[in-house]
């Protein structure tokens, strides 16, 4: 892991804090390729799904490292290369590339690609203009999506949860806005709550009152909206008086847990924060919840890159899957911090949904190809918006799940 010399925090970091890591790219090119030791075959070997689709170094992260060398030393600006803004946010930001850089080269492709994001708005050549919306939805409704706030608790409707600003709770689930306002995944915020309240957990939520944890606008690069959100959250949240938070999306948990401490002048979380696969396991192994209705089905698993690479979390959804009855599990060809990602994050869907959409054909293509499987088993709302959407569309035979509902199958 690469120490933080400067001493400053990531989200005051500017582009000339990386000089040093740009400077150094050895041009290895494991930004672009699989880790060595996991290749199968070739045409599996590739990590990056900007490079892998366009072929063009400035899509890679190697690429982009050189781009924010050359605005750092001012050998070009902006009008020498006005498809800048494609290059830098044709990004899913998976981390694949920052994966392997630190085996070799201890350097931060990703954290240089997000630095280079913040420059492009700050001098207003970003974010693209789909994320204006995004940005100014946030802004407007506290959620990405245009919605009401009063909308925000639709999916508690019949269950015994508390609301935490009107009673207290030990765990609040923080549900996140694209579980607690897309219809078509609240189904896995009812899941989530129902499994946690049989497990005899004391569980209570914001209700209208919880607000984007800001992921998605850190991610493309506006970082004063962003860090307004967190010091708000941490605020909102640390005045709960709940010892643990429990989220379900892992764009919420990344920001959440590791994205918050790292912006200056925030206050310290005083609670512990899990991932809904962090804790179902754990309640799994302590015998809180019995998993005994068989589900007879061939899955694989698809490892979020919020999750997985970006905060390590890789055998609790493992150890999930193989404790429910019936699962044959099996694993693709690249998996866990070697995974393909599903092209939904980093923006990537919201400005380039035709990229975003190919990639996931890709994860798609892989999954059946390399493990035989019948379905594909994941717990993110990106991930399953995206495949979903392209499954959905070329009327794929793969069927996709959600790990949460799997569970709440077998506890029936």
């Amino acid at each position: 892991m690469t120490v933080n010399k400067s001493g400053k925090k990531v989200f005051e970091k500017e582009l000339e804090d990386y000089r040093d890591q740009v400077w150094g790219c050895a041009r290895c090119n494991w930004c672009q390729n699989q880790w060595g030791w996991s290749v199968k075959s070739a045409e599996f070997s590739e990590i990056c799904p900007a490079f892998h689709e366009y072929r063009f170094f400035p899509y890679s992260g190697m690429g982009k490292m050189h781009i924010a060398r050359a605005l750092i030393e001012g050998d070009f600006d902006y009008a020498d290369a006005p498809e800048l803004a494609e290059f830098i946010y044709t990004c899913t930001t998976c981390g694949a590339c920052e994966m392997n850089c630190q085996r070799m080269q201890d350097k931060e492709p990703l954290k240089v690609n997000e630095a280079l994001r913040a420059r492009f708005v700050r001098d207003g050549v970003g974010p693209m203009p789909e994320h204006k919306n995004l940005i100014n939805s946030v802004k407007s409704y506290d959620n990405p999506w245009m919605q009401p706030r009063t909308q925000r608790d639709r999916w508690a409707k019949k269950l015994p949860v508390k609301d935490i600003g009107k009673e207290p709770a030990e765990t609040l689930f923080f549900v996140g806005c694209t579980t607690a306002l897309d219809a078509s995944m609240s189904q896995v915020a009812r899941d989530t709550a129902s499994i946690l309240l049989k497990a005899g957990v004391d569980l209570g939520t914001l209700g209208k009152k919880e607000l984007c944890c800001g992921s998605p606008i850190a991610r493309v690069g506006d970082r004063e909206t962003f860090i307004e959100l967190a010091l708000r959250n941490r605020e909102l949240l640390n005045n709960t008086g709940v010892k643990e938070i429990v989220t379900s999306c892992p764009g919420c948990y990344r920001a959440v847990k590791h994205d918050y401490p790292e912006v200056p002048g925030a206050a310290a979380l005083n609670f512990k924060v899990y991932h809904t696969v962090e804790y179902i396991d754990r309640l799994i192994a302590d015998g809180k919840l019995t998993l005994s209705r068989e589900i007879p089905l061939k899955a694989t698993w698809h490892d979020p890159c919020h999750l997985g690479r970006h905060c390590g979390i890789y055998d609790a959804p493992r150890n999930i899957l193989k404790a429910i009855p019936g699962i044959t599990f099996v694993e693709k060809e690249r998996n866990r911090d070697q995974s393909w990602c599903c092209g939904g994050g980093g923006g990537a869907r919201t400005a380039f949904l035709d990229f975003a959409q190919r990639t996931a054909e890709k994860l798609i293509d892989e999954a059946r190809r390399t493990t035989g499987a019948e379905a594909i088993v994941t717990c993110c709302p990106f991930c399953e918006q995206n495949i979903g959407d392209v499954l959905q569309r070329t009327g794929d035979g793969m069927k996709l799940y959600n790990l949460i509902a799997l569970v709440s199958q077998s506890i029936a």
